[in-house]
This record gives structure tokens, C-alpha cells and sequence, in this order.
């Protein structure tokens, strides 16, 4: 027997439909092929989505201009700083996390898109979106903690002890999100309508969340420790980002327990683009390299950098420098303070007006007490020159090679 049909149904609110085939007068049940299609009316927007997820696609194209904008705003700021030799490690991290981010949102706007026109959508691209996504956070929460220890701010490279530290918790942090995945892929039931944490692996993740902000305070708290003149720097990059470090747990306890389970999708999808978006723009602004902003971090060039590594690499040194200092003072495990390179926060973007670094690592040419003999000296007997007169000659040797 074959047979066909259709039917509608209208609530007040969201409701959750279930649909059950029985036989009541048979006592083994049934055998039948079938095929439904369960809709939200005819526009293309709500049609085929849940909903727990109108608006997604429509919230995911909105931010993905956004991101997109913010990623342009970055390159235009890098090709400054490249410029002015302040294109720092972590900054390429910032534009790294901005990219990863983008990119998921594009893959996550071309599966609802798909999803959209005939309910399936590209499983794929969502998985690939997420993943992406993930690792944009990672590599925006390394770069919080490497800033927070003073990276590229007030040293040129962290301790042994602490990349240690550092690899052994993002090797977790990345564990965790992997488990994460497996597990709702393996163990989620779809028809339980669960939250992404609510897991062992998202219990897990929300405690390295929380772990991972205190790391932030106690790097933040030892570097203005050392360097109380990037306080202009590190004080609003220390209240915002705790603010974005505890966010994350509160919205996912918030997610779990408060918000209606047919809402829950749609709203956790539009605050974690939005806390996103905020953190991704803070940072833009903060380090925005104006001679008005009084919060911008780096004043030790990028060549410096280099330069003191190759000290350190066995390159030339001047007369009496240690390997990885120079100066007296400048090394990779800690900067000198940024009153040494400049009198006020903004000189190195006016006009090019900043210091001039490489008299830094210049020995300077050494001075004699005794004047310097005439050009034709009055010969000795056999025409040579008094070796008693004669004065060494000195050159001037630069660190630079």
C-alpha cells in the first residue's frame, strides 16, 4: 500500500513535534519505507530550520562582513607597523585568530545557506567551521597570555620553564576541544536537544577557561611589576579581557540552566559572535598605531629584536658586551624601559621623528688624552717616525653586521 499527505500544525510558541506510525490492529508491528519533510513555512529563512535556529544564518552573514572588516582594518594596521618596524609575533597572532575566524564563518554560512535550500545542508563544511573556530580562540588565548607575560612588550622570548608551561596547557586545551567534538558526535543523542557542554569534555574546557584567566593575572600582575609605564597598556587590556575571560563560563552555565532549550541555539550562536567580535575590536583599538593613543605597547623595533638575537646566534659584538646584551642592558629576556628609546609614548610616529636604534649597538670611537702628531712628523735619523709619538689608530666598530 502506498499513500500520501500532508499536514499542518499551528502553536502559540515554539513546541517540540513528535510523530509516532502504529498498527492497532496488528501485534508485530510494522514494516514501511517512509520519507518526511518537516518544514516552518514557505520563506527561505525559517523553512527548513528548527526553531531553536532562526536567524542563525542571518546572524552568521552579518558577522562574517564584520570580522571581514575588522581582518582589512588589521592588514592596514599591520603595513603600518611593518613600516615602522613594530610588526610583532603577537600581532601576527591577532590576524591569525581574525583569519581562522572569518574562514569558519564562511564555511558555517555556506552549510546554513545549503541547509537553508533543502534541509541537510553540507555536514562538512559545518564540522570544518567549527574546528576553525575553535582554533581561532586558541590562538587568540595564547596571544592574551604571551601579551600578559609581557611578550614582545617588555621581553623578547619567555623562559624555558615557562614555553614548558605554555605548551603543556594549549596541548590540553586542544585535547579538551577534540574530545569535545568526539564526544558529541559519538555520544550526543539528537533527539535530547543537548548543549554542546554539557559534557565531561565542556566541564573540562570551562575549568581550563578559568584556569587560563588566573595564568592572565598573575603574567599581568609580575609584568607591571617590572614595568609600571605600560600601565597605559596593560590596565584596560587587563579589565576588558577578564571581563572576556569569565564571560565564557557565565554564558555557558547560563546556556545550560536558563535559557529555554528551543531558544538556546540561536541565542548562545549570536553572544559568543558578539563577545568575539568585542574582544577582536578591543584589541584592533588598543594597539592602533596613532600618535593619539597613549595605550599602544611596543617600542622596541622588530631589527632590534633581530639584532640581539644574532648576538646570541655568536654574531659580531661590540667590545665588552656580553651575548644577548648590548648597551649595557638590552637583552631578549628583558627590554629596556621605554624611556630609554623615548621621551614621550607617541615620538616614534610623528614624522619619523624617534630615536635612532642603532646607535644602541655602536662602540663609540675612543678618545686620547695626547694630541694627535702633525701629518709630517719630523723624521728620526733613517727616516722613520718616533715610536714613542706614534698614535694607535682607532676605528669605529658597530654591532651590526
Amino acid at each position: 500500500m502506498t499513500c500520501g499527505g500532508g499536514r499542518s500544525f499551528q502553536s502559540v510558541r515554539e513546541r517540540w513535534w513528535y510523530i509516532a506510525v502504529s498498527n492497532c490492529e496488528g501485534f508485530h508491528g510494522l514494516n514501511i519505507q517512509y520519507e518526511m519533510t518537516l518544514t516552518n513555512g514557505n520563506g527561505y529563512w525559517t523553512k527548513h530550520f528548527s526553531a531553536d535556529e532562526f536567524h542563525i544564518l542571518e546572524t552568521d552573514i552579518t558577522f562574517l562582513v564584520l570580522f571581514a572588516g575588522i581582518l582589512a582594518l588589521s592588514v592596514w594596521v599591520a603595513t603600518i607597523l611593518r613600516s615602522r618596524q613594530l610588526f610583532h609575533t603577537s600581532y601576527k597572532m591577532y590576524m591569525a585568530a581574525v583569519g581562522f575566524h572569518v574562514f569558519s564563518l564562511f564555511l558555517l554560512c555556506l552549510h546554513y545557506g545549503q541547509y537553508g535550500n533543502d534541509g541537510v545542508g553540507l555536514p562538512a563544511a559545518q564540522l570544518l567551521g567549527r574546528i576553525f573556530q575553535s582554533v581561532s580562540s586558541l590562538v587568540f588565548l595564547l596571544m592574551l597570555i604571551l601579551l600578559g607575560k609581557g611578550y614582545t612588550v617588555t621581553r623578547g622570548r619567555l623562559s624555558h620553564g615557562g614555553s614548558v608551561k605554555i605548551s603543556v596547557f594549549m596541548t590540553l586545551y586542544t585535547l579538551a576541544f577534540a574530545i569535545l567534538f568526539i564526544y558529541e558526535r559519538e555520544f550526543f543523542d539528537a533527539g535530547l536537544v543537548l548543549y554542546l557542554y554539557e559534557s565531561p569534555a565542556g566541564y573540562g574546557l570551562i575549568a581550563l577557561q578559568l584556569l587560563s584567566w588566573l595564568w592572565f593575572c598573575y603574567a599581568i600582575f609580575f609584568t607591571l611589576k617590572h614595568y609600571p609605564e605600560k600601565s597605559l597598556f596593560y590596565v584596560p587590556y587587563f579589565f576588558f579581557y577578564t571581563l572576556w575571560f569569565l564571560a565564557g563560563p557565565i554564558m555557558v552555565l547560563i546556556a545550560a540552566f536558563v535559557i529555554s532549550k528551543w531558544a538556546r541555539e540561536k541565542i548562545v550562536n549570536g553572544l559568543e559572535q558578539s563577545l568575539a567580535f568585542c574582544a577582536y575590536t578591543f584589541f584592533l583599538i588598543l594597539t592602533r598605531p596613532g600618535a593619539a593613543n597613549k595605550n599602544f605597547p611596543f617600542h622596541v623595533r622588530t631589527s632590534q629584536i633581530g639584532i640581539i638575537d644574532d648576538y646570541e646566534q655568536g654574531g659580531p659584538q661590540p667590545n665588552g658586551v656580553a651575548n644577548g646584551t648590548a648597551n649595557g642592558g638590552v637583552n631578549l629576556d628583558h627590554f629596556p624601559h621605554q624611556s630609554m628609546y623615548s621621551t614621550s609614548t607617541d615620538s616614534g610616529f610623528i614624522g619619523g621623528g624617534g630615536p635612532n636604534f642603532t646607535e644602541l649597538f655602536t662602540v663609540a670611537t675612543p678618545t686620547s688624552s695626547q694630541p694627535r702628531p702633525p701629518d709630517n712628523p719630523p723624521p728620526y735619523p733613517g727616516g722613520s717616525m718616533d715610536p714613542a709619538r706614534r698614535i694607535p689608530d682607532f676605528t669605529v666598530k658597530s654591532g651590526i653586521s
